[in-house]
């Protein structure tokens, strides 16, 4: 079998006996070799070289270059939320508490979907980030605590400044 461009991997469909490739970049499927257009069906001796070896590294390979992206975009989504959680003002029952904390909780659920497959950096990057995100739901959670500072005139001064 031809060599597979970056990100892209061959996999066997059990039901029909028959190769498929996988474009992790555009998240396709094709029955065609991405750059010969040949079909493939596996035959019955034994392949050149493990096919599994090779779909497992690039596999790899892309989990980790799309679990780091992913990982990377969170975080800046997260950061760009700092400002207005520390200058947020309100009660816990305020649209505004409820949007950012909706916010910060469907930014862990995308930590969640990245794929680890036992890699350490790709995981030490996720936790970090999950625990930046909760630093954030923290502090929100206390600016919600803080008394809002209201302005109230003092009647007192206003009546004796009209005399």
């Amino acid at each position: 079998m031809d060599p597979l461009p970056s990100g892209w991997e061959v996999r066997l469909d059990e039901s029909t006996g028959r190769y498929y490739f996988v474009d992790h970049n555009m998240r396709t499927t094709q029955w065609k070799h991405p750059t010969t257009g040949k079909l493939y069906v596996p035959t019955k001796e034994k392949p050149q070289y493990p096919t599994t070896l090779v779909t497992q590294q690039t596999q790899d390979d892309n989990a980790d270059d799309s679990g780091t992206k992913i990982i990377r975009d969170v975080i800046r989504k997260a950061r760009l939320l700092q400002p207005e959680i520390e200058a947020f003002s309100g009660a816990k029952k305020d649209k505004e508490y409820l949007r950012l904390m909706e916010t910060l909780e469907v930014l862990i659920l995308e930590l969640d979907g990245v794929i680890l497959q036992g890699q350490g950096e790709v995981r030490a990057m996720r936790r970090a980030a999950v625990v930046e995100i909760q630093h954030l739901i923290q502090m929100l959670e206390s600016q919600s605590l803080k008394p809002c500072s209201l302005v109230v005139p003092n009647s007192e001064n206003s009546a004796t400044d009209e005399h």
